[in-house]
């Protein structure tokens, strides 16, 4: 096993086992952009807001397309992080001469950017991401082929400081078969926060 591989996975082992969140105080969901936000909620005849009857609803994720951003808020509504994914590409191709091939049919990368506009850390690690199929199966980072550690730019593990930007690839072995994939990015408890059609 290469000393890259390694690496990778000693840094998921020590992700799983701190519990590391991507959303300050652990909630949070993705809205905002595109511009004309989320859709406006139901109301009733009077005007007021229907109630759903589930007490505490989770708000629906947002979806984009790829190389649209969306905007990561605290509970309250403020913001805490940009996340854009873009350049969403696949290849049957190992991305270089030490790696395995796909064990799925494909490697589906794509480049992740995080701009903290918050004012406290925000916690970023590529394990946040996943596939998710029509049907609702999940692809997660580091499934199927090692060879998803194999390629150049990862996305680090970081606390982002207030200001900062990180930008780097996410790589997903997936199956080119299935069709209306989407990229997600979710909460430890597996809820999805917000995703992107890949083309």
């Amino acid at each position: 096993m290469s000393s890259r591989v390694l690496a990778a996975w000693l840094v998921l082992v020590l992700v799983t086992l701190t519990g590391c969140n991507t959303m300050v105080d652990g909630a949070g969901a993705l809205s905002g952009v595109p511009t004309e936000g989320p859709p406006p909620a139901s109301t009733s005849e009077t005007g007021e807001p229907e109630s759903s009857g589930d007490p505490d609803p989770e708000p629906p994720a947002a979806i984009f397309d790829i190389g649209e951003t969306g905007t990561a808020t605290d509970e309250s509504g403020s913001p805490l992080a940009d996340i854009t994914v873009a350049e969403a590409m696949e290849t049957a191709e190992p991305p270089d001469e030490f790696s395995d091939p796909p064990a799925n049919g494909t490697f589906l990368s794509v480049t992740v950017t995080i701009a903290n506009i918050g004012d406290e850390v925000f916690a970023v690690a590529p394990f946040d991401f996943l596939v998710r199929y029509p049907d609702g199966d999940m692809v997660r980072y580091g499934d199927g082929s090692s060879g998803v550690f194999g390629y150049d730019d990862p996305l680090d593990v970081v606390d982002l400081a207030p200001g900062e930007t990180i930008t780097g690839t996410v790589v997903f072995d997936v199956d080119p078969d299935v069709d209306g994939q989407q990229i997600v990015y979710s909460d430890l408890s597996g809820r999805v926060l917000g995703a992107w059609n890949v083309p």
